[in-house]
């Protein structure tokens, strides 16, 4: 694999989120990585020194995504800049792309995916996460008497947290909204990623909404 010698800054007040997002881009070669955990701090490294790639989380403190974005334009920073969220809502992909984004990434993206956004801004478009294409061109119900919930064998409580994933919930969201823990709602996703047999949520989520949500 060949080492890529651009700097990259990752913002994401979810530090396991931005590490797995280092781990990705590590996977493609990239080592050369910073991680900060709001806009602000993101802002100042800029100034000191500028990345070649920059991801942002749209909900951080002290500076959430958009705003940074603006920020960085506003100072001229012409570098690609990569939005990360949970959240499928057509207003921040709207907002973000009006501000500069260069592309719009679900945060449950695998390396390969990272990957197909890289190359489409190298060729100057902007690129948006398939799993926030799927649930935005999808109206999504869940049924618990569906055959969707018989075919794939899954439990009531499963179709209930598989339906909040596609709604573009977060595990940690998921666990509030059902007063669950977060390791309980972890377990049920690693169940029902195994029972569609996908290694990553994006996967996941493009599946059962392609197949089953009307």
């Amino acid at each position: 694999m060949e080492i890529k010698p651009d700097l990259i800054y990752i913002a994401d007040d979810h530090i396991i989120v931005a590490q797995g997002i280092s781990s990705l881009l590590q996977q493609l070669g990239y080592t050369n990585v910073r991680i900060f955990t709001n806009g602000q701090e993101v802002v100042k490294a800029c100034n000191a020194k500028k990345p070649a790639w920059i991801f942002l989380d749209i909900y951080m403190p002290e500076g959430d995504g958009i705003s940074t974005l603006q920020q960085l334009r506003a100072k001229g920073y012409t570098m690609p800049v990569l939005m990360l969220s949970m959240t499928a809502d057509k207003k921040y992909i709207d907002t973000s792309m009006e501000q500069g984004a260069n592309a719009y990434l679900h945060k449950s993206c695998d390396a390969l995916e990272i990957s197909k956004a890289f190359t489409a801004i190298e060729n100057n478009n902007k690129y948006i996460s398939d799993t926030v294409n799927y649930i935005n061109t999808s109206t999504i119900k869940v049924s618990i008497n569906s055959e969707y919930y018989l075919k794939e064998a899954l439990t009531k409580r499963e179709v209930e947290i598989l339906g909040k994933y596609c709604d573009g919930l977060s595990t940690e969201e998921i666990a509030q909204q059902l007063y669950l823990s977060f390791a309980t709602v972890d377990t049920h996703k690693k169940n029902i990623m195994q029972k569609f047999g996908v290694s990553t949520l994006s996967k996941l989520v493009a599946v059962a909404i392609k197949k089953y949500f009307v």
